[in-house]
């Protein structure tokens, strides 16, 4: 019988070895695990820590030297500016200087001259005549002359205004005025040689004093002598007699 060697005791140490070896790698895997997890956890408690808020650095006060330090200047209310004050006249300056020496001269005799005599003297020239007047002016001789042409209706004398014509009449001794037409042609008489009682006459008739013109209607034959008299003088006055007549007057 034959003996056959034991091997049992190699097979268990192989297997041994082999058991060993797992165990370590199965320690070395369970530590990474675990440094993997305890990183995981360390990494989630640095995410979750609040980061700080950056700030703005604070200013640097400046050294100011204490000369440049000025005190801040009081405040006051505004106060009303005062009246200017006025100006003082300036004295007068009064400058005193030496007079001169007085010069003694010798008394001359005073000449008074002799009057001319009479026929010497040079005419007073005499004052330059008047200028001729221009224009004419028209009134009648005398208040009578006025009234007895009138009377006689030689002549027509009208007072006239905007509204109206007034006809002048005479009769015994009696002056009205009554409404009449505008003549064609007169001539205007100066209202300061209207007669009283003509003027008088007419503020009865109209019923107060107001002003107007006076107007002479003059007849053929007196139309034709004033007309001539008119062409050949440049002014004067015009005066109407009482037998109809016209004379002038420069």
């Amino acid at each position: 019988m034959m003996r056959v060697p034991h091997r049992y005791g190699m097979g268990r140490s192989v297997d041994a070895d082999a058991g060993g070896a797992a165990d370590l790698q199965t320690d070395v895997m369970r530590f990474m695990a675990i440094l993997a997890l305890c990183l995981v956890v360390i990494f989630a408690l640095v995410q979750s820590i609040p980061r700080p808020v950056p700030t703005a650095p604070e200013p640097v006060a400046e050294t100011v030297p204490p000369e440049s330090v000025r005190e801040p200047e009081p405040v006051s209310a505004p106060v009303a500016p005062a009246p200017e004050p006025t100006p003082e006249p300036e004295p007068e300056v009064v400058v005193l200087t030496r007079s001169p020496a007085p010069v003694v001269t010798s008394p001359q005799p005073v000449v008074t001259p002799e009057p001319m005599p009479a026929a010497a003297q040079p005419p007073t020239p005499s004052p330059p005549p008047p200028p001729p007047q221009e224009g004419f002016t028209l009134q009648f001789e005398s208040d009578t002359a006025l009234t007895r042409l009138v009377g006689r209706n030689a002549i027509g004398l009208f007072a006239l205004d905007d509204t109206s014509t007034l006809r002048m009449s005479f009769n015994r001794g009696r002056v009205s005025f009554w409404p009449a037409s505008l003549p064609n042609a007169y001539h205007e008489m100066d209202p300061g040689t209207v007669p009283d009682d003509v003027l008088r006459a007419l503020r009865l008739t109209r019923g107060g004093d107001s002003r107007v013109t006076w107007g002479v209607a003059l007849p053929a034959n007196m139309q034709r002598e004033l007309d001539a008299i008119v062409r050949e003088h440049r002014g004067g006055a015009l005066y109407i007699a009482g037998d109809g007549q016209i004379r002038l007057e420069p």
